[in-house]
């Protein structure tokens, strides 16, 4: 939500926080040369009016989801290009500072302007799919939200997290990127994984540009190669992602960056941080550049293609992930029954836990059912932030062995 005293100004504002990739509330105030010059000397201890401030109420940096960010004051006595005031301030409300950056925040600011400067309105003049490729723990779930600027992915490193293509869209000023998070390449063992890799593939031959990521953390080993020479035989446009540098040292990277060199795979290669947005705007603004002209392929409002009740139970598995280990997490599968809306605005949704053996419904369940509470009670928070109502979360666990062979259940579970 943006508040701000004109529609010229929402937009810069908006504009701003898309660059930025990410989501949240902030004010724009104009005021006059008197109180811009108070607040000037309470707050930087400069006696003097200047053009445009900012103060921001997170001071952590740019992070991905809806946030207070905090307020914007201008004085146009002191400006000479407001929408450009506006789009400063807002940049410095997400984290950024061209007092101690490299150039990025004044290169990103000139970008946005470019895109206002075209004629009114949100004219998207490139759009395309960009298929996300990459093996277990690369931090693609990540990325994805950050890019999109809200959850649209589930976030584990257990393999087998992401079993469905989720799409998230991403609209700018003059841009989409619908970003298609691909499952795991693997070698099909039976038929949940013979459906999965024939999505990648599928998805993979459909796609405008492909943004391979490789966790700079681990060393680049098969499944990296194999994805690389996947991605060459396709002959689609690439970018590819170092991810997790924030944790490394700089002569690690170093090492890294020649490694993802050797593969071979063409485009752009990026050191970048999933978690924080270290050039982030850079990895998206080089997905655009190979993105053909095209009007928007879906509403700017929306973030995903995924059918309510498909994100419902990607929010469930995700806490039964976060709280499994050996051989559960790939054996669960969440299916939801029923979302009960109720007179008074909130939701009763019935979820049934599928699992493929007895011993794993004992362990979903837990001692005197503690576990399947826990994983209840932090699944009922995130589907009450996806409905945006209070949520009472009735979680069933069956056994239904096989069902990774069962045709029927994978249809109805949306995994083609």
């Amino acid at each position: 939500m943006i508040d701000a005293p004109s529609e010229e100004l929402r937009r810069a504002a908006r504009a701003a926080l898309d660059a930025a990739a990410l989501e949240g509330h902030l004010a724009v105030e104009l005021v006059d040369a008197d109180r811009i010059r108070r607040l000037n000397r309470e707050h930087r201890g400069k006696d003097e009016p200047t053009d445009v401030l900012s103060f921001p109420i997170d001071a952590d940096g740019p992070s991905a989801g809806p946030r207070e960010l905090g307020d914007v004051v201008i004085c146009p006595e002191h400006t000479a290009d407001l929408e450009e005031a506006v789009v400063h301030g807002v940049l410095h409300l997400c984290g950024y500072d061209h007092e101690t950056d490299s150039g990025e925040m004044l290169a990103l600011q000139d970008r946005v302007m470019r895109t206002l400067t075209r004629g009114p309105g949100p004219v998207v003049n490139r759009s395309g799919f960009v298929a996300l490729a990459g093996r277990p723990n690369a931090g693609k779930s990540t990325l994805l939200n950050r890019i999109v600027g809200g959850k649209v992915a589930i976030v584990s490193d257990k393999p087998q997290t992401t079993r469905r293509a989720i799409r998230g869209i991403a609209t700018g000023p003059d841009w989409q990127l619908v970003i298609v998070d691909l499952p795991g390449m693997q070698k099909p063992r039976d038929l949940l994984t013979e459906r999965m890799q024939r999505q990648v593939e599928r998805e993979l031959k459909d796609a405008d540009a492909v943004l391979f990521m490789l966790n700079g953390e681990q060393e680049v080993g098969h499944g990296d190669r194999f994805i690389a020479q996947a991605i060459v035989r396709s002959g689609i446009p690439a970018v590819t992602v170092l991810n997790k540098v924030d944790r490394m040292k700089p002569h690690e990277i170093a090492a890294q960056l020649a490694a993802v060199q050797e593969l071979g795979v063409p485009g752009e290669v990026f050191p970048a941080s999933a978690l924080d947005g270290l050039h982030v705007p850079e990895i998206v603004e080089e997905l655009l550049r190979l993105l053909p002209e095209g009007p928007p392929l879906y509403p700017a409002e929306q973030r995903t293609d995924l059918p309510e009740t498909v994100r419902i139970a990607e929010l469930v598995r995700e806490q039964a992930l976060l709280r499994t280990r050996e051989e559960v997490p790939h054996a669960v599968e969440v299916e939801i029954d029923e979302v009960e809306p109720r007179e008074d605005g909130s939701f009763v949704v019935r979820a049934l836990l599928w699992t493929e053996t007895e011993s794993q419904k004992g362990i979903l369940i837990g001692a005197g059912g503690g576990m399947v509470k826990a994983i209840g009670t932090a699944a009922r928070r995130e589907v009450e932030r996806e409905l945006g109502s209070t949520v009472h979360l009735d979680l069933s666990v069956r056994v239904r062995r096989g069902w990774r062979g069962d045709e029927a259940l994978l249809d109805r579970l949306g995994i083609e």
